[in-house]
């Protein structure tokens, strides 16, 4: 039967609550109300580009280090006698890009300023099968992409590998060559083999590790720091939010205009200047006071002041 009174009051109570701003406790808890967006992508993006601005604000990607220190790890200086870090990444799972350099160590000479290839990722892979396709995609040169790959600049590749600076308290990173890292890889993977014998789930990334310069290259080994200290340190490691390292700014991708510009200024007996784009050529200034075109007849009235 239906109940004139307890309708009424239903309905009531429906209209206070909207006019109190209190309708969406009416709503199904599992359904959006009419008309809400699901996607956040937009507010993400916006959110993303007003962290990017702060960021700027308040010292770039260096913000909040020490004076004078960067995210890149000094490798000559600061690693001469040895480092604490923490490594945060999967080695499969390093970003890695190429750089165009030449030049004479001995000497000190040289014969092309490093610059970034423009045919590299522009971010950290994600997954193993990621890394393999992006190592395909980037491993040879593209001259439809890079103009250093274009005049034959020699290409070489590096490898950033990620790190909590144990020091600092921070993210940084160690931006090796190909060379360097097969070492450090070479290190971790005999530690890893011993130390398995005892605990087969054992493994450097993520452990406390000390990084040293030795001859000629790298070394990683494990950290004789105490164990409890140790443990505080990882777990402060594994807070660091590693969607903050912008790899694509660490690279310093430059534009093709200021890549032109260091390819003119390098030896012209290792690249190939010829497929270098024209010079343009500055038009001498006209200082004359002759009048250009017709003279414009120009009364008071028509001037806005």
């Amino acid at each position: 039967m239906y109940d004139r009174k307890a309708s009424r009051r239903v309905r009531t109570y429906c209209l206070t609550l909207k006019r109190f701003g209190m309708a969406s406790r009416l709503r199904p808890k599992n359904k959006q109300p009419k008309g809400a967006r699901t996607n956040m992508g937009l507010r993400d993006k916006l959110k993303k580009r007003e962290e990017k601005r702060e960021q700027a604000a308040s010292g770039g990607i260096n913000a909040g280090l020490p004076e004078g220190v960067t995210r890149y790890v000094r490798l000559g200086q600061e690693l001469k006698d040895g480092k604490d870090f923490v490594i945060l990444r999967d080695p499969n799972l390093w970003f890695f890009y190429h750089v165009h350099e030449d030049g004479d160590f001995a000497t000190r000479q040289t014969f092309v300023k490093k610059h970034t290839c423009l045919n590299s990722p522009r971010k950290a892979p994600e997954t193993e099968k990621e890394a393999d396709e992006l190592f395909t995609k980037y491993e040879k040169p593209n001259p439809k992409v890079c103009i250093s790959d274009k005049v034959k600049a020699k290409r070489v590749l590096y490898f950033m590998v990620p790190v909590y600076d144990v020091e600092l308290g921070t993210w940084r990173v160690l931006d090796l060559k190909e060379f360097h890292v097969n070492n450090l890889l070479d290190d971790i993977e005999k530690t890893e083999k011993a130390a398995r014998k005892f605990d087969k789930s054992y493994t450097m990334i993520g452990d406390v590790v000390t990084i040293s310069k030795a001859d000629k290259t790298y070394t990683v080994v494990g950290s004789d720091m105490d164990e409890d200290e140790a443990e505080k340190v990882k777990e402060a490691a594994s807070k660091i939010d590693q969607s903050e390292i912008d790899y694509e700014e660490l690279a310093n991708f430059r534009d093709d205009d200021d890549i032109i510009e260091i390819l003119r200024e390098a030896d012209g007996n290792r690249i190939d200047k010829s497929k270098l784009p024209a010079e343009a050529q500055d038009e001498e200034a006209d200082d004359s006071s002759e009048p250009i075109g017709e003279e414009m007849d120009i009364s008071d009235e028509d001037l806005p002041f």
